[in-house]
C-alpha cells in the first residue's frame, strides 16, 4: 500500500513536472514582435509571425525585439522631465555634444532628434555590444561633418537644408556599420550661438551690416556719379568731333583757295602778286584805327597826310 502511494506521488512530481515545463517552454510573439531563439547563448532560430511557440527550458532562451517601435534619441541635450497637461517638459544641455564649429571659425550649439527603428533583431542585439551607443557616435560624425562644411549664418539659417543633407549620410553610415536599424527622420531642433560668445557674434553681425550699408551707398554713388561722367565724356567727345569737322572743312577750304590763286599765279604772276597786294593791303587798311599816307618826294621833302575818316575816306 506504501509502495503504492509512493509510486502514485513520484508519478504525480513528474506530471508537474511535465506541465511546469510546458508552460515555462511556450512563449508568446506579438505582431510586429521578432523572437530570437538562443540554445546555449548562440542564435538558433528566429521566429517573425506572431503567435505561440515552444523552446527547450534551461538550454535554451528567448529574446523578443520590436520591429515596429521608433526610438526617439537626443543629441546635445536630454530630457529631465516629460511635459504634462499643468507644465511643459524640462530639458538639459550636453554641452560636450552639442559644440561644434562651422566653416568660418565660429562657435555654435547644436541641438537635434532623430529617430529610428529596428528591422533586424540578431543584427541590432549582436552586431555591436552597445547599438544606441553606436548610433550616437555615428549620428555625432554626420551632424559635426555636415556644420563643418558650412559657414555661421548658414548654419543658423538653414536648419531644414542640414536635415536633408545630414539624412542620408547618416543612413549610408548605419548601413555600413550593419546593426539593423532605419533611420525614420531626423530633426535640428535647435543652432544658436552660446552665451559666452553671444557679444563677439554681435560685433561680428553689426559689421557686416556696416558693411553692407557702406556698400549700398558706394553703389549709389558710383550710380549717380559714373552716368554723369559718361555723359560729360560722351559731350566732350562729340564737341572734339564736331572741332575736328569744323577744322578739317577750314583747311580743306583754306588748301582749295590756295590751290586756286596758284593756279592763278601760274598764269599771271605779276598779276596776281599784285593783286595779293592790294587785298592784303585793304585788308590791313580796314583793321587799322588811324590811316596814314607818307610819301617821300625827290626833294627830299617828307610829306605826311593824316586819314582819320576810315578806309572808305
Amino acid at each position: 500500500m506504501l509502495s503504492r502511494k509512493i509510486t502514485l506521488a513520484g508519478i504525480g512530481v513528474i506530471i508537474l513536472m511535465a506541465l511546469l515545463m510546458c508552460v515555462f517552454s511556450l512563449y508568446r510573439i506579438e505582431e510586429g514582435e521578432q523572437a530570437l531563439v538562443l540554445t546555449f547563448g548562440e542564435v538558433t532560430d528566429i521566429n517573425n509571425e506572431a503567435g505561440l511557440y515552444w523552446h527547450i527550458p534551461i538550454a535554451q532562451t528567448v529574446q523578443k525585439q520590436s520591429l515596429t517601435e521608433i526610438y526617439t534619441l537626443e543629441y546635445g541635450f536630454r530630457t529631465a522631465s516629460a511635459g504634462t497637461t499643468s507644465s511643459g517638459a524640462t530639458y538639459y544641455p550636453r554641452e560636450e555634444e552639442a559644440v561644434m564649429i562651422t566653416r568660418d571659425s565660429s562657435i555654435v550649439n547644436v541641438e537635434a532628434i532623430y529617430l529610428v527603428s529596428v528591422n533586424d533583431a540578431e543584427k541590432f542585439l549582436y552586431n555591436t555590444r552597445a547599438p544606441f551607443e553606436t548610433m550616437q557616435f555615428a549620428f555625432e560624425t554626420v551632424l559635426r561633418r555636415n556644420i563643418q562644411n558650412l559657414n555661421l549664418d548658414d548654419a543658423l539659417l538653414n536648419k531644414l537644408d542640414i536635415e536633408a543633407a545630414v539624412l542620408p549620410d547618416f543612413e549610408e553610415l548605419l548601413a555600413a556599420y550593419d546593426i539593423g536599424v532605419d533611420v525614420q527622420e531626423v530633426r535640428i531642433q535647435n543652432i544658436i550661438v552660446p552665451d559666452e560668445v553671444m557679444s563677439a557674434y554681435q560685433d561680428v553681425t553689426n559689421a557686416k551690416n556696416e558693411k553692407t550699408q557702406r556698400n549700398d551707398e558706394a553703389e549709389k554713388y558710383y550710380n549717380e556719379v559714373v552716368p554723369a561722367a559718361r555723359a560729360e565724356a560722351y559731350s566732350m567727345i562729340q564737341d572734339a568731333e564736331a572741332y575736328k569737322a569744323e577744322t578739317i572743312a577750314t583747311a580743306q577750304g583754306d588748301v582749295a583757295l590756295f590751290n586756286e590763286v596758284y593756279q592763278k599765279y601760274i598764269l599771271s604772276p605779276d598779276i596776281t602778286r599784285r593783286r595779293l597786294l592790294i587785298e592784303t593791303i585793304e585788308k590791313i587798311m580796314n583793321n587799322a584805327e588811324h590811316k596814314y599816307i607818307v610819301e617821300d618826294s625827290e626833294d627830299g621833302t617828307l610829306k605826311f597826310l593824316p586819314l582819320e575818316g576810315g578806309a572808305n575816306e
